[in-house]
């Protein structure tokens, strides 16, 4: 798979620089990218390049070991009634409109697999295009 390894200098007047890579696992990306590792930076993003949908991407940061996290590829605010079915397919609490409405949302994210953040407002819901009692949802490519 072929990746681009971003270096985020912690100086704003430094410029990032991205490294191209193939690589045959992404632990050897973790790997190439912990090598490029040094005190000056603030992360380290790996980003796989794909032909159609979306990226997994990763972040890497050594406050004192090294940690790589996942980052989501989008964040959608969704009615809290429906994070349930969202998450699980459970559409069984839900009336068929907005049953229908979930069903164009997640069209939207083929591939995709969501994760409620911790986050949660009055907001408008991107499902519903109504205001409610949102969760904030997480995107992750597949």
């Amino acid at each position: 798979m072929k990746v681009h390894i971003t270096s985020y200098p912690q100086l704003v007047e430094r410029a990032e620089t991205t490294l191209i890579a193939d690589v045959d696992t992404k632990e050897e990306a973790f790997d190439l990218a912990m090598r490029q590792w040094s005190d000056d930076l603030e992360s380290v993003h790996i980003e796989e390049v794909v032909d159609e949908g979306w990226p997994r991407t990763w972040r890497l940061t050594w406050p004192l070991l090294p940690k790589i996290e996942r980052i989501p590829n989008d964040y959608c605010d969704v009615g809290y009634h429906l994070v349930s079915a969202l998450i699980n397919g459970d559409v069984s609490g839900i009336d068929a409109e907005d049953e229908h409405h979930l069903e164009d949302f997640i069209a939207q994210y083929p591939n995709c697999v969501f994760t409620p953040d911790e986050n949660e407002s009055f907001a408008k819901c991107e499902v519903t295009d109504k205001h409610n009692n949102c969760v904030r949802v997480k995107v992750y490519a597949r």
